[in-house]
């Protein structure tokens, strides 16, 4: 952290966990504007940032019933159940296919990669109406038809997505979906978020930096405050 007005580090702070909580803090607050009656989630990828989601999830959604994930890597589900289970009311239920979560939860997200050759994991076929899809990784596990599709697609930043898009990470011959919101208009009420059951909802979540600098400097005046940390002589 540095001073705003001189330029000078006033802090070190671990970013790793910083980003760890915030990450799926918005995938937990647009799920609960978008999808508030979610009984089944589920979560694609269960390392750092999939574990955090778990953690989460359960905090924005009354009536979650069960939470559904899924990784390449069995060892990294069973790490997930060993570590989160325990902090949560709500049960993990280790899956062995993408499709069986695909067609059981209402809300969904992914925390996997960001390619710019789309994995397509997800395939269109296995999404229904009513669904909503909060990715933390743009396009890469869902099928891009999907994405094309959705009655609204919804980003963080719509300049940070358009730059992806400069850069090749959407089909050339389409570019970036149609932007009907940024999540921040969403969560403050300046637009409506879901308006009937049946629609197709896709918000993409890649992740602001400047929401790290803002929390780190909560964090930051909550450590002066409470004389936490480690003052290095200079």
């Amino acid at each position: 952290m540095n001073d705003i007005a001189t330029g000078v580090p006033v802090a070190i702070m671990d970013c790793t966990w910083l980003t760890e909580m915030r990450t799926p803090a918005v995938t937990a607050l647009a799920t609960a504007a978008l999808a508030p009656n979610t009984e089944y989630f589920g979560m694609f990828g269960c390392g750092v940032q999939g574990k955090a989601h778990m953690r989460y999830i359960p905090m924005t959604l009354p009536k979650l019933k069960k939470l559904y994930i899924y990784d390449i890597h069995e060892d990294a589900v069973k790490r997930a159940v060993e570590e989160v289970q325990p902090e949560i009311d709500v049960e993990l239920v280790p899956v062995s296919s993408p499709q069986e979560i695909a067609e059981k939860c209402e809300a969904m997200s992914s925390a996997t990669i960001i390619l710019r050759d789309p994995l397509c994991v997800v395939k269109d076929e296995w999404i229904s109406r009513g669904q909503t899809i909060v990715p933390c990784d743009m396009n890469t596990y869902f099928d891009l038809k999907t994405q094309y599709k959705a009655d609204k697609y919804i980003v963080d930043s719509i300049e940070e997505h358009q730059l992806f898009a400069e850069m090749g990470y959407f089909p050339a011959d389409r570019g970036l979906p149609k932007v009907y919101a940024q999540t921040g208009e969403i969560l403050a009420g300046s637009k409506p978020g879901r308006e009937s059951d049946d629609e197709l909802i896709v918000c993409s979540n890649i992740g602001i930096s400047v929401n790290d600098i803002a929390m780190g400097q909560a964090i930051l005046k909550g450590a002066f405050e409470n004389g936490i940390g480690t003052r290095l002589p200079l």
